[in-house]
């Protein structure tokens, strides 16, 4: 199988060529935009869901709180929410079974999406997983009227959908960045992912307190609906490979086999299990990636409960904080990866330290906003700008360890983000139990800061030990020796 394409004649680009590397770095943005917008909207959707007068009001226990409540003296920020459509009686036990359905089906398939993705076609798998949880979203409103049994197992069905997602997109990238616009171009597509939490977020409140479509219902058919239309253009203007598209031009696609890194993404070649997991800076990779996703499970699931519980913000108002902030994140992923493609561009420095600066950025600065929230006491002006420069630092990832993977070996990429994503989705059920525990005598200050203390820490010694393991130079078992000795041979015909 040749290793670089046949120099066949292509119809030459017209005028006003658009790069087809552009259109597939938009369709891959909002196809993060979907898989994170259909994966949180039913955070604030069971909320207007579910009858809390009926299911709490006999569970109210004294709470030591250390904290002012500020909630008549926040300029109207914090209002009643009078949300629209039919609730149900539901205990903290169901939502959470319902919540956690999601995740464990998740975890399925995300060990499996790039080994799916090697095999079918990436660009099949991430459509197929998108459109099946869109239509899953779709059918939503019907299928909780027909009991919690058939809504958990919805909502775990579009957890395996969405566990397509991350591992097919990684094999994309692979093959549609060249190497030296890596970090911008996983940059842009995973960016939409921060961009489709805080739309998500903030619409998904909005929606629930009109009477469009009969109030949460609207969520899931709103969003449901874009993923379908998403789906349509994916299908229609992406293909596998740049090699693949039929309108492609030449002088786009000489840009893949610049170097022998692209020349390598674009082969075939078995995988080497053994050979992955006894890696020693696979291993340095899949604890940097344990300890991100640990914390971001905080960040992004936990944090509203604390901005409500101790600084007594509404739920809306602690969506609405916690969501936005990720605007910040998609700024420092991008603003990040210019700098680190010029970086590595320019060989002032190797592509393992560039994505160790920028993975440090990332982690130890986390850790310090994390400290610094909890040296804050109850000030919710510096919590809130700590949050947000905290957010903006953890974009910084995208150019650190979640490259990482396409840096050892371009053709395994999807596998190996779904190997290490996959374990890592683990913590999306160890960090709530732990929050469960810490707060288990009441959401305090206290409690809620020995939390911090805990996922600062889990982000510094995932961020040394990735510092002293980790490797962006391709690996010896990036290739086989056949691939590459065909490889050559091809070189030197044409």
């Amino acid at each position: 199988m040749s290793t670089t394409p046949v120099l066949y004649m292509r119809e030459k680009p017209r005028r006003y060529y658009v790069p087809r590397r552009v259109i597939f770095v938009i369709l891959g943005f909002f196809g993060m935009f979907n898989v994170h917008a259909l994966r949180v909207n039913l955070s604030v959707a069971i909320v207007a869901m579910v009858n809390n007068t009926g299911t709490e009001s006999g569970n109210t226990s004294h709470v030591e709180d250390s904290c002012p409540d500020l909630r008549n003296e926040d300029n109207g920020i914090t209002i009643a929410r009078q949300t629209k459509g039919e609730q149900f009686n539901w205990d903290a036990q169901t939502k959470g079974m319902v919540i956690s359905s999601f995740f464990y089906a998740y975890f399925i398939t995300v060990l499996t999406g790039g080994y799916l993705a090697k095999k079918f076609g990436a660009k099949r798998v991430y459509g197929s997983g998108i459109i099946l949880t869109s239509v899953l979203t779709l059918l939503t409103p019907v299928t909780v009227r027909w009991g919690i049994v058939p809504f958990i197992v919805i909502r775990a069905l579009e957890g395996i959908g969405e566990g397509l997602s991350y591992p097919a997109m990684n094999t994309m990238i692979g093959r549609w960045a060249p190497q030296l616009e890596r970090s911008r171009i996983s940059a842009a597509v995973y960016s939409g992912s921060a961009i489709g939490t805080v739309v998500s977020l903030t619409v998904s409140g909005w929606l629930c307190e009109t009477d469009f479509l009969g109030g949460w219902p609207a969520v899931f058919y709103v969003f449901g609906f874009i993923g379908c239309i998403w789906w349509v253009f994916w299908i229609i203007f992406i293909s596998e490979t740049p090699e693949d598209h039929p309108s492609i031009s030449e002088e786009e696609i000489s840009l893949y086999y610049q170097t022998e890194d692209d020349r390598v993404a674009h082969m075939s070649i078995d995988v080497p299990w053994r050979k992955i997991l006894t890696s020693v800076p696979m291993f340095g990779l899949l604890i940097g990636h344990v300890g991100s996703y640990f914390g971001i499970t905080i960040l992004m699931i936990e944090i509203p409960a604390y901005l409500n519980s101790v600084l007594h913000f509404s739920v809306q108002s602690a969506g609405l904080i916690t969501g936005l902030p990720t605007i910040l994140e998609a700024i420092g992923g991008m603003s990040s990866s210019f700098i680190a493609d010029k970086l590595i561009s320019s060989r002032m420095l190797t592509v393992t330290t560039v994505r160790k600066i920028f993975n440090s950025i990332s982690m130890y600065g986390s850790s310090v906003f994390l400290l610094g929230i909890t040296a804050s006491g109850c000030m919710p002006t510096v919590i809130i700008a700590l949050y947000a420069l905290l957010m903006y630092v953890n974009g910084f990832k995208l150019s650190g360890f979640n490259v990482n993977h396409i840096d050892m070996c371009p053709p395994l990429a999807g596998i190996l983000f779904g190997l290490t994503n996959g374990i890592a989705s683990l913590t999306g059920v160890i960090a709530p139990t732990m929050v469960g525990a810490f707060t288990q005598s009441g959401n305090t200050r206290a409690n809620w800061n020995q939390v911090f203390y805990v996922t600062a820490g889990v982000y510094f010694v995932a961020a040394t030990v990735y510092n002293f393991l980790a490797s962006a130079e391709p690996q010896k078992w990036n290739s086989n020796k056949e691939s590459a000795k065909k490889g050559k041979a091809v070189d030197s015909m044409i």
